[in-house]
This record gives structure tokens, sequence and C-alpha cells, in this order.
């Protein structure tokens, strides 16, 4: 429809100003896709193979409201935890301090722990041995939170704890059980962590990262995140791995849920998860426009609307009232993690020209 012929060209745009060399984007309205596109190419190689609607994308911290954030849900769902469920009550564990053992899955989810954004456990975990899985929990269990409980502060640590949760309760590590419980009884056959290493992955096309941190890293298929690659590419924070329209998909779902669908996700549940928790502007694993991320969601979303950003150049956001969903994929880290500010002006600028062409013009920010 010729309303949407802008969104190819503002990503087209995107290429060419080098804010990426690849991208994904994908817009609907209460699940049903109305538009979708791709632009540029896999990585800045002149021969690289043009991006595709089928790229694989290193979704980074998707990770947070889209597998652990989930998985968490469906283990409530099973009656397995409460949000008021501490950490000491599950992870009976010497390596976890007392300081740590009364914060609650909500707390964490939130980001209500004080804990630190992050720490470069990756350089003791490379030194030490493969089966050092203990090592690194203890690590993170001891880190000194920067603020006091109750203080927001956005955290991976939290995230990585909250795997350990997962895995204790589930009996099973946070990729397989996502996958069995979730991503395959909808249907979305490559979301989750370590793409490669799954039945067919070597045929995915993927988007390319950079070696970063660590020299040497594959670019293609390995999580970017460093801390994530160490521990063997599944962590509660980074390591997933999608198309554009799984997670669209998936995003549906949830959706639907939250009005009331009877799907995997309990519509008590999709609700307690999508609603900004008392005394703060963040639901258990998403952000809001009203958090810290809200001036790249842009003017057009409504104040019940919830997404999360991702630090390889990554965004999507869900519209709970008026229905509209964007979803956002591009490789930034290729061209430099460092140069943040591109992805910043052009992540507003393609979510009010994705309202626009929804039809959607009354400006909630400014």
């Amino acid at each position: 429809m010729p309303k949407y012929h802008d969104l190819q060209g503002l990503l087209a745009e995107g290429v060419t100003q080098g804010v990426y060399t690849a991208a994904v984007a994908l817009v609907g309205l209460k699940g049903e896709l109305r538009w979708q596109g791709a632009a540029g190419r896999l990585s800045r190689a002149p021969q690289a193979p043009a991006a595709t609607l089928a790229t694989v994308f290193d979704l980074a911290s998707f990770t947070k409201p889209l597998a652990t954030a989930l998985a968490l849900l469906r283990l409530l769902a099973q009656g397995q935890l409460t949000l008021d469920t501490a950490l000491g009550e599950v992870l009976r564990r010497d390596w976890l301090p007392p300081d740590k053992r009364p914060l609650t899955l909500l707390s964490l989810l939130t980001h209500r722990t004080g804990l630190p954004a992050w720490r470069p456990f990756y350089q003791k975990i490379l030194a030490a041995s493969p089966e050092d899985r203990p090592g690194l929990l203890a690590r993170l269990a001891a880190a000194e939170p920067l603020g006091a409980p109750g203080e927001t502060l956005y955290s991976d640590l939290g995230f990585m704890l909250l795997q350990a949760v997962v895995e204790e309760v589930a009996g099973e590590d946070l990729d397989s059980f996502c996958r069995r419980e979730i991503y395959r009884p909808l249907s979305l056959p490559t979301l989750g962590f370590n793409p490669l290493k799954q039945p067919g992955g070597e045929a995915l096309a993927f988007a390319a990262t950079e070696m970063g941190l660590i020299p040497d890293r594959p670019i293609y298929g390995e999580v970017h995140d460093e801390n994530a690659w160490a521990a063997g590419g599944v962590a509660g924070h980074a390591g997933f791995f999608g198309p554009g329209r799984e997670v669209f998909t998936l995003l549906g779902a949830l959706y639907a849920a939250y009005h009331g669908a009877r799907t995997i996700f309990p519509p008590d549940l999709a609700q307690l998860f999508l609603t900004p928790a008392p005394g703060g502007s963040r639901t258990p694993g998403f952000d809001t426009p009203a958090a810290n991320s809200a001036p790249a969601a842009g003017r057009y979303f409504s104040p019940a609307s919830v997404g999360h950003l991702g630090f390889t150049g990554v965004s999507f956001w869900l519209d709970l009232r008026l229905g509209q969903m964007v979803v956002l994929l591009t490789n930034r880290v290729h061209l430099g993690r460092d140069d943040k500010a591109k992805i910043q002006a052009f992540r507003p600028r393609f979510h009010e020209a994705a309202s626009r062409a929804l039809g959607f013009t009354r400006e909630y920010r400014t």
C-alpha cells in the first residue's frame, strides 16, 4: 500500500547513512502483519548477500523479555513460582550471599535490586575451565550493588540470576525450556540460543556483528555479548537469536493473551507481565515509554505500551491499547559498537513513521 512506501525508503536510508549494513522491519496492528521489509547486506563486505526477511539477527537484550521473563511466566503458570518468590527460596547454594537471598523475582525482573548493569565476567570465565559455571554464578552473585534495594538500575546481572532460577526449577537449561514451552508450541522454529548448534543452523543467513572485546570471535551466528559468549551462548540477559517474523508472531501471541485469548500465556499472567509494577515504570521484563528508553518509542505509542531495545541495534514496541506493533532489527554494532548516536536518532524516526503508516498521529510525548 502506498502509505508504507516511506518505511522501505527509511530502511534503505539507514544503510546509506551508516546506521547499519542490514535491517529487517515489520509493522502490524493487533497481531495482523501490515508491512514488512528488508534492506542492506549481511555485512560491509562488497559481495555480502542481501538481507532478506529470513535474515537471523542477534537479538541481544530481547533475551530479557522474550526468553527469561516468558520462561518465568510459564513457571508461574505451572504453579512453581510467584513473583514474590525470593532467590534464597530457589537457589539454596553456598555461592548465594545473604544480601542476595531476599531479592524477589519481581525486583529482579523490574531492575529494582540496585545491581550494576555489567561486569566483565567473561575475562575470568575464559581463563577458567569450561565446567566453571558455579564459579560464574558465584562471581555475579557476589557483585556489590551500586544502589539500595528497590532502586531502579538496569542490570544484566539480575537477569543472569533469573536464568539460574529458571534452570533450577525447570531442571533444564534456559534454551531447552523456552524452545519446548514457548517457541515450538507457537511454531517458531528459529527463536532461541546458539542457532548454529540447532538442526539446520548452518543453512541460516545471519546479519554480521563484530568480534568486539574477544579477539577472533566469529561474527556470524554467535552471540555478540561477551559474558553470554563466554558462558556458552546461553544467558539470561543475552544470547537470543531469531528472524523478524518470529519475533512479530511472539508479540502477537502476547497481545492476544493480554486481551483475553487462550494461548500458551494465560490472560491473567500476560496482563501481570505486561503491566507496570506498582511504584515503577517497568513491567516484569519489559520497558514502557515512561522508562529510560522512552525516546526510542517515538511520540505516537500510547502509555499502555511495552517494548525493549537491544545493544546490537534491535527494538520492538507493542501498544496494548491501540494495537500497533513495530519490530526493527539491525546489526548496527557491525559498524562499531561505540557509535550509538546514529541508532539512537534512527529508532524514533522509524517507529514514528510506522505509527503514521498505521494511522496513529496523536502525540503522547514530545
